[in-house]
């Protein structure tokens, strides 16, 4: 899918609004995918989710009258979609207090505003800039939804691609906040991935540099819902027909419709959306033998979010770990980040390939405390997300998303989540709504 879609003015295709349609996970994709179809005017959408709260990657934990994000915490201000969910919703969006700080593989903690000057120079900062607008033109099409299409050049590693195009400086600028969110080594991933969430780093974190440095009044870049990120998706799923604790267990085309399996019921839909990730579909539906072969390679990283009580640390600091974003100090701390000035309460973020057990994982993050200056007094909670999909190059050039594009709609199924477009809450809640405009509505495309 490689059209930018709008619902405004759309309504569902003609004779089709009493189809029943089910939506699989209770995520962004899902339930936004679940919320298009009512704005069209769908009657009959069903979402199933199989845990015990809507939200997805946004889980929050309750302790000491706190709320904590163990998964996605921010919405930048350029992002249109929950930018408007949360206008529609009520809830309203603060800017962070926290001081941002970048510990160099010297040991030097620098601002992160600060970074840019003193590492590279305004004038390589600037001609870094310059550069990447010129690929922002250039492959332009890649950040519409979807990676259906995208060139072959955009293939090679991430650090290969600035570098061959000019702009490593302000991909190293942004290396440590790339990595804390959970989208690993720049010398690993396909540029075609890193890119899509690249950009909007570039202008966020510019934009919060320039505000902290020149005016209060310049807007911030990353906004924080003051309810917490959770609760925008809860009270989305609260306006919709969620069904909680239903885990589907299998996926099938019938005479009668799409049969769904739902805590050992079978429903009938007319059409299914799985938002899940593909792995995790492929346990209850059958793909085709080449497609399910390459999903057999889909990849993702072990992304560890720790919630801690530390004493001997800065609070309400974001601690940014630069030794730490090459693979060969995998493992080790990401990030160091406390939101509050009156409480030793931290969030810690790692992320793996899966090969070191977790006892690895807890001595590589009491190490990284104590080499700042903490120590930890107790691990309040821990949640280890499968994160990040994406697929090696080979099956990039084998042109896996193309055939996973070919599926949509075939036999009333169709695929979005994070696999199909990027794992952000803003990529996967574009993409589930362009694919309901593209396939339930009468708009086309703008």
């Amino acid at each position: 899918m490689r059209l930018t879609r709008s619902s405004r003015g759309a309504r569902a295709r003609a004779g089709l609004e009493h189809l029943r349609v089910a939506v699989v996970g209770a995520g962004a994709a899902g339930l936004t995918a679940a919320h298009t179809l009512k704005k069209l005017g769908y009657r009959d959408v069903t979402v199933f989710e199989q845990g015990d709260s809507a939200g997805g990657k946004t889980l929050a934990f309750e302790h000491g009258g706190r709320s904590y994000a163990l998964g996605a915490i921010w919405i930048l201000r350029d992002y249109e979609i929950l930018n408007q969910l949360a206008v529609e919703l009520g809830i309203s969006l603060q800017a962070s207090r926290m001081k941002k700080m970048q510990v160099e593989a010297d040991g030097r903690s620098l601002p992160l505003r600060d970074v840019a000057k003193v590492k590279y120079g305004a004038g390589a900062l600037a001609r870094s800039l310059l550069n990447y607008a010129k690929v922002r033109v250039r492959y332009a099409a890649l950040f519409r939804p979807g990676y259906s299409g995208a060139e072959p050049a955009l293939r090679v590693s991430f650090s290969e691609f600035a570098e061959a195009h000019g702009f490593a400086p302000l991909a190293d600028l942004l290396r440590s906040f790339t990595a804390a969110c959970g989208y690993g080594y720049y010398e690993e991933i396909p540029a075609q991935y890193i890119l899509k969430v690249f950009n909007r780093f570039v202008t966020g974190v510019l934009r919060d540099a320039a505000r902290e440095a020149v005016s209060p009044r310049i807007s911030p870049g990353f906004l924080f819902p003051t309810e917490g990120m959770q609760r925008l998706w809860i009270k989305l799923a609260d306006t919709l027909d969620v069904r909680l604790r239903s885990e589907v267990t299998r996926l099938a085309r019938t005479a009668q419709g799409v049969e769904l399996t739902v805590n050992g019921e079978v429903q009938t839909f007319d059409r299914v959306i799985v938002t899940t990730l593909l792995d995790q579909a492929a346990t209850f539906m059958e793909f085709p033998a080449d497609v399910a072969g390459m999903i057999k390679e889909l990849r993702t990283y072990r992304f560890v979010v720790s919630l801690l009580e530390v004493e001997g640390l800065e609070r309400q600091t974001l601690l940014l770990l630069y030794e730490n974003t090459w693979r060969r100090n995998m493992g080790r701390v990401l990030s160091i980040g406390s939101g509050y000035a009156d409480a030793n309460t931290f969030l810690t973020f790692q992320i793996s390939d899966g090969s070191l057990r977790q006892e690895e994982l807890d001595r590589l993050l009491e190490e990284d405390i104590a080499r700042h200056g903490g120590k930890i007094l107790q691990v309040i909670t821990k949640k280890t997300w499968a994160y990040f999909p994406h697929f090696p190059r080979e099956l990039l050039d084998k042109g896996v998303y193309e055939r996973l594009e070919a599926l949509q709609g075939k036999d009333g199924i169709y695929l979005a989540g994070s696999t199909m477009n990027f794992e952000t809450l803003e990529d996967a809640a574009r993409y589930a709504r362009d694919l309901v405009i593209e396939h339930f509505s009468d708009q086309r495309a703008r």
